[in-house]
């Protein structure tokens, strides 16, 4: 049931093309991104982060647009969407079920990516630490590429 106040469904296909597509160009640079952590590139992640950021504000964006449009409609963030295309916009269910992917294949890249960059860090901690508790009696590196076993860091070559 459609509200007085409620936006026209014209307004409706525009604002879901703009959330699936946001939605898709985050996926993407999110693919792009793991590719990158498993790689090792670090120059590239840098380069990404700020269109990952970007990127996911647009669609930040576009989907509370969305929600403004649903919720105008009377819908609550708990109806079914997909029954209410069904019934008011059929043409446009098949664009919902592809932003829906496309927002659970983001939110798992994410969460991988999270999960990859965490694993990372505690594996360079651990080496880190293993480094540390071997380097009593044998050489440490140090920031400068020489070789050290003075306490703190003092150099023993000068050279």
């Amino acid at each position: 049931m459609i509200s007085s106040t409620a936006l026209p469904l014209s307004t409706l296909p525009p604002l879901l093309d703009q959330a699936k597509c946001s939605m898709q160009n985050l996926l993407s640079l999110l693919k792009e991104e793991q590719e990158y952590l498993i790689a090792n590139q670090l120059d590239q992640l840098v380069s990404i982060t700020q269109k990952k950021q970007s990127t996911a504000l647009d669609a930040e964006q576009a989907g509370l647009a969305l929600s403004l449009f649903f919720a105008e409609q009377g819908l609550s963030p708990n109806s079914d969407i997909s029954a209410w295309f069904s019934a008011e916009l059929p043409s446009s269910l098949i664009e919902w079920q592809a932003l829906l992917e496309a927002s659970r294949q983001a939110a798992a890249f994410n969460s991988s990516n999270g999960k990859l960059i965490e694993t990372r860090q505690h594996l360079i901690n651990a080496f880190m630490q293993q480094l540390l508790e071997a380097s009593h009696n044998s050489p440490l590196y140090a920031p400068d590429g020489k070789l050290t076993a003075l306490p703190q860091g003092q150099r023993r070559d000068t050279a």
